[in-house]
């Protein structure tokens, strides 16, 4: 499933929704055009992808109330940031009104802003409304049609399309082993350009003209997928395409949605976002069933070209809105954003150059990587040198730079108070603390991606023949994800109403931390009931019997519990921990925690050689170590809770 709930999405766990991308909902959006770095990939417009990178639900949390003011997000340490009107609370157990601590304890009201006048309410839909969630569902639909299919392709494809017990045991191994790391490594890139794609959007570009061009190279990606998919390279060259169109997708899809609604109509963004999450969860349910079985009856090249129809559909749909959309220009645009889009693509490109160059190039991305970060210094020097922001990177360089200027007493960051102001000032420490503790969280990432990879290879090992006793199917295992996306239709409003809510009246608080260690742990158990079902499967293998595909079932749903629980409830503790200055900065972060993830995939697929059940033991290992440690990290975390009237202690 697609990554995360947002930063509000615990909420709409509890009532039945996600949001992919809560954002700015009053007018004065169409006025102040977002800038944000990492940017647009904050909660309040980052997306559902619970997992899913799958839609959005609707903001609970939305205040139904007048905005009156507004609040700057900046990212990255570029420029300034978007604004975003509304007021939201981050979770319905946090008031409005109420400061908290860490371990959500009230401490007294606080005064807040005057009530702004009464605003009148319209109950119609912004024009631009349907096109965009025409766009999405389509889109996700192309998007995890094609993930359901890849793994098995990539497997064929590099033992030469024979049939697998006419290839060598070495090279079946080694096909394996490739095809793992191919395919997490595009999951992995997937989720690291969007850090590119939301400064593009927001400071060049803006959405709308940012969403359609790389709707264009999405569906020349599925084009080269679908006519090259016999040749490597063609795969190589689909899937960055592929990668580079969802990626600067992800964070400015719904964050456009956002930008349609003022003050008037806010009050339907919930029943919007709960379309959102609908159709995105049941277009990933539907193509995880119906790609697979156009790959075996009609062949791959058929398989891609419909993901890539529907990314053609998505794309026109989009552009037939154009007219009708609010298109938030971007801010600040200029010589300024090209300053921001190009140190941003300067500082990524090390990163990129050592993840996805080739590994015997060593010396080439040693050289690259040099240069950018040579030519990042530069241009964001020179950035600052023209007008100086309040980001992450700001505030730290302007802090390690400054540190003679501190005074006797005075801590390491209160030498950027005079220049940035307190709440600026507190943002690196904060942000640094939250990466502290996230840093754990990779390795569920780690984990649960595999369902679209290791997952499937183990349901190719067993009997998928599945008895509805009126009929019989036999599934591909390419369909057999499918349950992900059908369970957390479940799942959610069944945590609604049988955890969240006995919990709150009973007056216990389930904090984050505490949700998301639970689901670290619940992950670790849905891959040892993997690594158990894999011994089965190996021990029956010599005698030619198999296990039933339905034993599955039992790993998905600890895997989607865990999903519920680390996904939505991780980014609402990102977003309400991290200054506003620093919120999208952390939801960059975020996102990096998903790349990092399928990075150690991508590294210790090697092992898999061994056997899968070793392979699906030390995953299991590695993430109840990891859970352990994330408990430890979270207990001793100290923060404030950040809302968008300012900070809570």
């Amino acid at each position: 499933m697609e990554r995360g709930l947002s930063a509000l999405g615990s909420e709409a766990a509890r009532g039945g929704g996600e949001s992919e991308r809560r954002r700015d909902l009053s007018e004065a959006a169409r006025d102040d055009a977002p800038g944000v770095g990492a940017g647009s990939t904050d909660p309040l417009a980052a997306s559902r992808e619970i997992h899913n990178e799958r839609g959005g639900g609707p903001p609970n949390l939305v205040e139904k109330l007048p905005m009156a003011g507004a609040t700057t997000v900046y990212g990255c340490g570029c420029g300034s940031g978007a604004r975003l009107p509304l007021r939201l609370r981050a979770a319905r157990h946090i008031p409005a009104s109420l400061p908290l601590s860490a371990h959500g304890k009230s401490a007294g009201p606080v005064s807040t802003e005057l009530p702004a006048p009464p605003v009148s309410k319209s109950d119609r839909y912004p024009p631009g409304i349907p096109y965009i969630v025409g766009n999405e569902a389509a889109e996700r639909f192309s998007y995890y049609g094609m993930r359901a299919i890849l793994k098995v392709h990539l497997l064929s494809l590099f033992i030469g399309f024979v049939a697998a017990e006419q290839v060598a045991p070495e090279l079946a191994k080694e096909a394996e082993t490739r095809s793992l790391e191919v395919v997490h490594l595009f999951f992995a890139g997937v989720y690291a350009s969007p850090m590119i794609g939301a400064i593009l959007a927001d400071r060049v570009l803006g959405k709308y003209r940012l969403i359609l061009w790389v709707s264009l190279l999405y569906c020349l990606g599925h084009a080269v997928l679908a006519f090259a998919e016999s040749y490597e390279w063609g795969m190589y060259i689909g899937l960055t395409l592929i990668a580079v169109g969802a990626g600067g997708i992800k964070p400015c899809v719904s964050a456009n949605v956002g930008d349609q609604f003022t003050r008037e109509n806010s009050h339907l963004v919930t029943r919007i976002y709960q379309i959102f999450y609908f159709s995105i969860n049941f277009g990933s349910f539907f193509a995880q069933l119906l790609i697979p079985w156009l790959r075996k009856e009609y062949g791959a090249g058929v398989a891609f070209a419909v993901p890539g129809i529907a990314m053609s559909l998505a794309t026109l749909c989009f552009w037939l809105g154009r007219n009708r959309f609010v298109k938030v220009p971007p801010k600040p645009s200029g010589k300024l954003g090209a300053l921001d889009f190009f140190s941003a693509v300067f500082l990524f490109l090390p990163f990129a150059a050592f993840v996805f160059g080739p590994a015997e190039a060593y010396h080439w991305k040693s050289a690259i990587a040099v240069a950018s970060l040579v030519l990042w210094f530069f241009l964001f020097r020179r950035r600052q040198e023209i007008e100086a922001d309040s980001g992450f990177l700001s505030v730290l360089f302007y802090t390690v730079l400054n540190q003679d200027r501190r005074r006797p007493g005075k801590r390491f960051f209160d030498v950027a108070r005079e220049k940035f102001g307190d709440e600026a000032a507190e943002g690196p420490p904060a942000v640094l603390r939250i990466m502290i503790v996230f840093s754990m969280v990779s390795v569920f990432w780690a984990l649960f991606d595999q369902h679209s990879s290791t997952w499937i290879t183990q349901a190719g090992q067993m009997d998928r023949e599945i008895n509805f006793g009126f009929f019989r199917y036999t599934f591909d295992e390419s369909q057999v994800p499918f349950l992900n996306p059908f369970l957390v239709m479940l799942i959610i409003p069944a945590m609604n109403f049988w955890v969240y809510r006995p919990l709150e009246r009973r007056g216990i608080a389930f904090l984050p931390v505490q949700r998301m260690t639970a689901g670290m742990f619940i992950t670790a158990v849905s891959f040892v009931a993997a690594a158990i079902i894999q011994v089965w499967i190996e021990t029956l293998a010599p005698s030619g019997d198999k296990v039933n595909v339905s034993w599955q079932i039992i790993q998905y749903i600890f895997l989607t519990i865990g999903e519920v629980l680390v996904s939505i409830t991780g980014l609402e503790f990102a977003y309400t921990k991290a200054p506003k200055a620093m919120k999208s900065t952390i939801m960059g972060f975020w996102y990096l925690t998903v790349t990092i993830g399928n990075i150690l995939v991508a590294l210790l697929a090697p092992l898999q050689e061994l056997s899968l059940s070793r392979f699906f033991w030390v995953f299991a290992v590695i993430m109840a170590a990891s859970s352990v440690v994330f408990a430890v990290l979270a207990y001793f975390y100290k923060g404030k809770t950040y809302l968008q009237d300012g900070a809570r202690k």
